[in-house]
């Protein structure tokens, strides 16, 4: 499969046409490979057991990507293109709420740098011109656009069904195309492509601060916009099947939003949270890391959720241990007074779990079902979107309340990466992570999600 397919302008004679061998118009290159600018070209890896469950045509474009690397570069349309790194497919389930605006395909966007809102069509917004364009040499433009545009052509059925439904089928076809889906939008935005620039210019910040010259020190990255571009294709081209097979060992599930509440999406729309802190030798916002919890909106009324498992277990043990404690606890007082049997003991605990919000979460999750959840666990999802964006952020009801309230603690977060102290910061932070932590009032997942080490404090406080 190639990058790109040639095109050619309107009437314009083909390559080995006799009429275009003193063809004034434009040089046609010479035919390159990705090795020739860059681009690793390791062999072809054999399938993983993970990625075995895609559907053919994922599979062919993962199994492939060495292909990729080694295909021919050819030019692309000369003419400008507004290329989406939030695909429209995604945005339009945040339609604004004014049904003559959701009949234009427009929605309602908060600019967190000038801090101001205005109503758009989706082609405008979350992508740039030639975002998936690069040159190879001045004559040479190559694109990653119709590799991006066939995957979200077999996405889209998948997104729609879960939107209309809001429900999943738990079948290894969906849970591979889920796990693809995430890892492909994560990897794939304007966030991502400047992040080789951010921790540069992090290190070249703690460098002065060491009383040296950045300028000589070897291994500094000095990128200019066109080599970001390439360096940010060459990763989605090696290591999207990567991250594909670890969130592909993640418990996925839905959530849903109380009437009259709706999801933000941005653009950098898969955020992380983890509930475990952070140590000094290893960091906790990994989509590998122990406990990692990952979100992606797909519309206004349904998250996606792909949890570590183990978070999922911890909160069954942390239930278990609490029911054993009060409700087994008072049932055996009862047994041992003579006021109950054995078996109504026994009954009373099975009712016990049966109630239990955890186990009657664990067991929607299984179903398929969507968990609902309440204003606040909306408003702190939302908040997440608003603080990991880049620079957008959209909300169907045009209200922007979180975002804005957000757009402060970027700005002191901002700020204490590049050491400076924030003035009149409100937020607690932790000396241990760059993003703020939830108030202990609004918690960042459900009370029932709370982790093991939470509830046998709060059970110890008690």
């Amino acid at each position: 499969m190639y990058l790109c397919s040639l095109t050619r302008q309107q009437n314009e004679p083909p390559i080995n046409h006799p009429d275009r061998r003193n063809a004034p118009i434009w040089r046609f290159p010479t035919q390159r490979t990705f090795s020739q600018v860059g681009f690793l070209n390791p062999p072809v890896t054999h399938p993983s057991t993970i990625s075995s469950a895609f559907p053919r045509p994922l599979r062919r474009m993962l199994h492939n990507r060495s292909r990729f690397r080694g295909a021919l570069a050819y030019f692309c349309s000369m003419a400008a293109q507004h290329q989406h790194y939030v695909p429209k497919l995604l945005l339009r389930g945040f339609l604004s709420g004014d049904p003559k605006l959701a009949s234009k395909e427009q929605v309602h966007v908060l600019d967190l740098e000038t801090e101001s809102s205005f109503p758009t069509s989706i082609a405008n917004i979350m992508g740039e011109r030639r975002f998936n364009d690069f040159w190879i040499d001045e004559d040479v433009l190559a694109t990653i656009e119709p590799w991006t545009s066939q995957v979200e052509s077999h996405l889209a059925p998948i997104i729609e069904r879960i939107r209309d439904e809001k429900t999943l089928e738990r079948t290894r076809e969906e849970h591979a195309n889920l796990a693809f889906l995430i890892a492909f939008q994560f990897i794939r935005t304007k966030g991502i492509r400047l992040m080789p620039e951010r921790i540069d210019a992090q290190l070249r910040r703690h460098i002065e601060r060491m009383g040296l010259d950045p300028a000589r020190v070897d291994g500094l990255m000095n990128l200019d916009e066109e080599g970001l571009k390439k360096e940010h294709i060459r990763h989605q081209i090696e290591n999207l099947e990567k991250y594909v097979e670890i969130i592909a060992e993640k418990e996925f599930f839905l959530m849903t939003p109380p009437p009259g509440r709706s999801f933000y999406i941005g653009d950098h729309p898969v955020v992380l949270h983890n509930d475990e802190p952070r140590t000094v030798h290893t960091g906790h916002l990994g989509i590998g890391a122990a406990y990692i919890q990952i979100y992606l909106p797909l519309s206004s009324e349904v998250l996606l959720c792909a949890y570590d498992k183990a978070v999922l277990g911890q909160m069954l043990k942390a239930a278990d241990e609490n029911r054993n404690k009060e409700v087994a606890g008072y049932a055996l007082s009862k047994l041992m007074a003579g006021q109950i049997s054995a078996a109504q003991m026994k009954q009373a605990v099975d009712a016990a779990r049966d109630l239990d919000p955890v186990t009657a979460m664990v067991r929607a999750i299984r179903a398929g079902q969507p968990v609902a959840i309440g204003p606040e666990q909306v408003q702190c999802y939302n908040s997440l979107q608003a603080f990991f964006a880049h620079r957008f952020v959209i909300d169907p009801d045009n209200s922007f309340a979180v975002a804005r309230d957000m757009i402060a603690e970027r700005k002191s977060a901002a700020q204490r990466e590049q050491g400076i102290e924030p003035e009149g910061q409100a937020t607690s932070y932790s000396t241990k992570t760059d993003r703020p932590q939830p108030s202990k009032t609004s918690s960042i997942r459900p009370e029932a999600l709370r982790s093991d080490r939470q509830a046998r404090q709060q059970a110890k406080d008690q």
